[in-house]
């Protein structure tokens, strides 16, 4: 379990101690952009990569032991998950990996619901697997991803906001960091044409295969 730990907090520590904090600008400043994203992305491979290790080499410690119960309520977070990492794939946004500066963008499509569609993603694939998935080692691997992918948007808003100052606000104003706050408010509106409904059918169609084939490629059933 020491090793899963560490390698968790290798992972956390990047995020949080490194890229989302002020450290970061001090780190490029002295390496450059470029270089400073090529070794962040190295070492975040090896830290997922080392936690799927650890985990796999753990102890099974219970807590609550195998969930059936929720296993339906971790299929609506999945399902939901996979449209939301479609959108972050196919939405232009400027928290997204290829990511555009905000005064060149509008808020469109699923980008009206949430500017951090691919994290939430992450937070919710965590989520279910945390819920149904009752020992200590898969508490501390599928919590830190639940973790970063619910509260790291946070976080990010504060990065951006430091870097594109008015710009950022602009945008921000048009979004929401929780899904659907901002319609909600008043502050935008859903418009059903904008968004890539075929891009939502895809990943609801990958979801469904990976459901059924989920012990075939992962080694554990998930009905």
């Amino acid at each position: 379990m020491g090793s899963l730990i560490a390698a968790t907090a290798l992972f956390l520590g990047m995020h949080w101690i490194i890229s989302g904090s002020p450290l970061r600008e001090t780190i490029v400043a002295r390496t450059g952009e470029a270089p400073f994203k090529a070794g962040f992305a190295l070492i975040i491979t090896v830290s997922i990569v080392w936690m799927g290790w650890a985990y796999a080499h753990a102890p099974y410690v219970a807590t609550w032991g195998t969930a059936a119960g929720l296993k339906p309520l971790s299929w609506g977070l999945m399902a939901l998950a996979f449209v939301l990492f479609a959108a972050s794939l196919t939405d232009r946004n400027p928290t997204t990996l290829g990511r555009v500066p905000p005064d060149q963008v509008q808020a469109r499509g699923m980008v009206r619901i949430t500017r951090h569609a691919g994290l939430f993603g992450l937070g919710l694939w965590g989520l279910a697997h945390f819920l149904v998935n009752g020992d200590w080692a898969s508490h501390l691997l599928f919590g830190s991803f639940a973790f970063q992918g619910l509260v790291a948007p946070l976080n990010l808003d504060r990065k951006y906001r430091r870097r594109y100052g008015a710009a950022w606000e602009a945008f921000a104003r048009q979004t929401s960091y929780l899904p659907f706050v901002a319609i909600a408010q008043g502050r935008n509106r859903l418009v059903p044409g904008e968004i890539n409904w075929i891009a939502v059918l895809a990943a609801l169609g990958l979801f469904v295969l990976t459901l059924v084939y989920h012990q075939a490629w992962f080694g554990v059933p998930a009905w």
